[in-house]
């Protein structure tokens, strides 16, 4: 199955066209993912029962692994957008969720479950 496009609309009311990662993109991310799960299998297999404490350190070794948001915006974001006249670096952090929410296939009903586990 092809990846997903779409064009999300920003603050000013430009419209860009992207697109979602593909499998290819996101398996670096999802290795990291599996890598801090294994990690941090003590915790028990539902993340929603984990501390708050618990919480942070899984999401501290992501960030040390190089999978945090942050990383997967910086290399997913950039290569998903479409439209050629569209600056990444004039987006606004807002603009960047947003369109990173659609990249990693967690804002469509039929989409692929989120890359990440931080909730956001």
């Amino acid at each position: 199955m092809p990846v997903k496009t779409t064009e999300i609309e920003l603050n000013d009311g430009t419209k860009v066209k992207v697109r979602q990662a593909s499998g290819l993109e996101k398996l670096p991310f999802e290795s990291i993912l599996a890598k801090a799960f294994r990690k941090h299998r003590t915790f028990g297999i539902d993340q929603q029962k984990w501390t708050e404490e618990q919480q942070e350190q899984f999401l501290s070794e992501l960030d040390n692994l190089g999978g945090g948001m942050d990383s997967q915006i910086a290399a997913l974001v950039p290569p998903c957008i479409l439209s050629e006249e569209i600056d990444v670096n004039m987006l606004t952090a807002d603009e960047l969720r947003e369109i990173y929410l659609y990249v990693k296939g967690g804002t469509d009903e039929d989409g692929e479950p989120p890359l990440d586990s931080s909730g956001e």
